[in-house]
Parts: structure tokens; sequence; C-alpha cells
């Protein structure tokens, strides 16, 4: 069974390369307008494949993703349109330059074919931010389960001395916690404890488990599309002041660095949020009231503590730790990629 997805991809991948090819040492300016569209399937296509190795292993921020991938998209599609409608309004005998999203070469007369392959090229450029938004709100769904499993773990060490409710407890209610810190457990009580003690080690466990499943499964995607975004952003980055004599050129390749800088943002923040989820869990475990169990308990509560100072995270193939400091450091090497680029040009 065909994959369209995977095969338009592929044919996208070799018109625009042959279309680069075409341009190679003769126009610098259309090189550098190739390579955006290029590194963008590229990076989408490692992203789709590594959801293909993986199948088996496998509100509001989910909407802000789709967002900006598809604020980007318009805005890149839209803007060269707008000579083709202006000549369309005015009708007037001076027909505008009509220019392609990126270089093509299909091997045939492109002005005579003009719309056959503006269609072709605008649908395969949707698809491919169709498949980045897709794969990156799938990341961000698996690394919001991750957070809640250490949500969870650290509410309930919180409240393991709290055992005549029923109903959750506002772990922000200071006092309240403060009510049962000096409570003397009863016998009965203490199975209590220890069995929430223990049953807080398993989810523990399982949440780590997960974050590591979670780490594996993405771990080398993430590199692959670092890299892409590390380079798209700095080579974007001198279309947009190469272009600053055309406002509309400038706006196009201006949101498209820009998105690139988003998406960076978005690959890094899941591994800081479960850094932080991370942390929490072990000042949670400090903040338990170890004092009231009975000497028996208190081993279980050391392993869980010497356990807990190992953060979970994830990282791009263990050479980097996904964090906003990672975010900050990866800009900045873009930033210097792009002076280097913009010297020579």
């Amino acid at each position: 069974m065909i994959d369209h997805n995977n095969l338009c991809c592929y044919v996208n991948k070799t018109i625009i390369l042959r279309g680069l090819y075409s341009v190679w040492g003769v126009n610098y300016d259309a090189v550098i307008e190739c390579m955006p569209p290029i590194i963008s399937v590229f990076q989408s296509a490692s992203m789709y494949f590594n959801g293909i190795f993986n199948t088996k292993k496998t509100e509001k921020f989910f909407i802000s993703i789709l967002v900006y991938v598809y604020t980007t998209l318009l805005v890149y599609l839209l803007l060269p349109t707008i000579p083709l409608i202006i000549d369309f309004i005015t009708s007037s005998n001076h027909s505008q330059k009509r220019n392609f999203l990126f270089e093509l070469d299909y091997g045939m007369d492109k002005q005579q074919y003009f719309y056959y392959i503006s269609i072709h090229s605008y649908i395969g450029t949707a698809i491919v931010a169709n498949l980045i938004a897709s794969c990156d709100t799938m990341y961000m769904l698996y690394a919001q389960h991750a957070y809640a499993l250490f949500a969870i773990v650290s509410y309930e060490l919180k409240t393991i001395h709290i055992l005549n409710t029923n109903n959750l407890i506002n772990i922000r209610d200071y006092h309240l916690l403060e009510k049962y810190k000096n409570i003397k457990l009863l016998p009965r009580d203490e199975k209590k404890v220890y069995r929430k003690l223990f049953i807080c080690i398993k989810n523990h466990q399982n949440a780590i488990k997960y974050s590591n499943l979670l780490e594996s499964l993405f771990t080398k995607s993430i590199l692959v599309q670092l890299f892409f975004n590390v380079l798209c952003l700095s080579i974007t980055g001198v279309e947009t002041v190469i272009k600053l004599g055309n406002l509309n050129e400038m706006m196009r390749f201006g949101s498209f660095t820009f998105a690139q800088a988003v998406h960076i943002f978005f690959l890094c923040l899941p591994g800081q949020r479960l850094l932080n989820h991370s942390e929490e869990m072990h000042v949670s475990v400090c903040k338990v009231t170890w004092y009231i169990f009975p000497k028996e308990y208190q081993n279980l509560y050391k392993f869980l503590l010497t356990r807990s100072l190992i953060f979970s995270k994830l990282t791009a193939f263990k050479m980097a730790t996904l964090s906003m400091q990672t975010f900050l450091a990866i800009i900045q090497t873009a930033m210097s990629y792009f002076t280097m680029l913009l010297s020579t040009t």
C-alpha cells in the first residue's frame, strides 16, 4: 500500500533538488531561496520515519503549535500570490512577474504550465507543514503524560500522612497540611501509610520508565530536527536581510525565520518541563513527614529519597539536555552561522 505523505515528500524533494541543481553556481539568491523548503522536507521526513520506526513503542498548548505552523504556512504561501491577484484585479497590459514559491525543475516550460506547477508546489508544501504539526503535537502529548505521572506522585507524597479524607486535598492550603504534620499514627494507620508510600514508589518507578521510553523514542529525531532548524534559521535569516528592499519577500522569509526559532522552542520546552516536574518530585520527597513513620518504614523512604535525586530528562541523542538553557545556546549558535553566511554575501 502506498503512503501518500511519504510519496509526496519524496516527489517534492526530487523536484526541488533538481531546481537547486539548475541554479547552482548561476544564481546565488535562488540557491539560498531553495534551501529552506529542502531542509523542511528533510526535517518532516525525519519526523515521519521516526514515527514509523517507533510505532510499537509508542488543549490549549497543542492549539498554539497548530496556530504557529499554519500561520507561517499561510504567510509563506499567500504573499507570492499578491502580484498575481493585483494583475487579475487591475487587468493592465503590463503583467506582473509570475514567481514560484521556490526554484523548481519539472523538466518542462515553467511559464506555460505555471498554474499547474504552482498548485502542485502549494499542495506539497501544505502537506509537509501538516506533517510537522502532527508529529510535534504527538511529541507534546506524550511529554504531557510524563509530567502528569510525576505530578500525581508529588501530590500523593505531600498528602501521604492525611488519611481521614476521601476528597482531593488542596496542597496549597498551608494550614491544612500543618494541621496533620504532628499527628501520631495508630497501628492500623501505619499500614495505610506504608501502603501509600509503597504505591508512591511504584508510581515513581513507572514515571521514570515512561520518561526513559519517551527519551528513546524521540532522542534521535530531535537531534536531526535541531540540526535542520539551526541550518534553516541561519539561511532564512540571511535571505530575510537580502530581501529587505522587497516587503513581501522580506515578510515571507521573516515569518519562516521566526517559525524556525519557535519550533526550536517547542522542542526544548517539554524537556525543561520534565526537568521541573522531576525536581518538584524531589522537593515533595523532602517535604514528606518521614519522622512519623515507624522505623521499619524509613528504609523505604530513604530509597525513594535517593532515587529522586536523579532527574528525568529529554536529550538530543545524549549530546544535549533539552531545556531553556539549551534553547538559548542553539539560538546563539544559529546567529553565529547567520553572521558568517551574511559576511559572504
